[in-house]
């Protein structure tokens, strides 16, 4: 099926076929990918580094299922981006094409929050362990 043009606003855009739905979302899940493991590396550092801080003794160690079983959980639900975008080409492919621009951009912006919460509970730790101190 070749692309058809499509006027939206006062620029023509092209519907996509499915393959290059697929291809779109799938290129940039290296770009995914890679900024959640430096959000996610520094976020494990910088907890284990606070988690240090308020008790040295501690002996947290690194939760590896957690990160591996996490990463596939981000990356699966990554999946569902580009099958909900075609699923919804049947009806609408203009819609389903803004749609699935959307949801990357919030599902990007919500897995990097998601991702850098170890750091924020190493900050709540370090907080309320002072505030204890004083």
């Amino acid at each position: 099926m070749e692309d058809t043009p499509l006027i939206q606003g006062a620029k023509v855009e092209s519907v996509m076929t499915a393959g290059k739905v697929i291809l779109w979302w799938e290129l940039r899940r290296i770009l995914f990918n890679a900024i959640l493991f430096v959000i996610g590396l520094a976020s494990v550092i910088g907890c284990l580094w606070l988690v240090d801080m308020v008790n040295p003794d501690a002996d947290v160690g690194t939760p590896m299922l957690g990160i591996v079983l996490y990463g596939f959980l981000a990356n699966a639900f990554y999946t569902l981006g580009w099958i909900i975008e075609i699923s919804g080409r049947q009806t609408d492919p203009a819609s389903a094409r803004l749609r699935g621009q959307r949801m990357f951009r919030s599902g990007m912006l919500f897995s990097c929050i998601l991702t850098s919460l170890p750091f924020w509970f190493g900050i709540a730790s370090w907080i309320m362990n002072r505030a204890r101190a004083h």
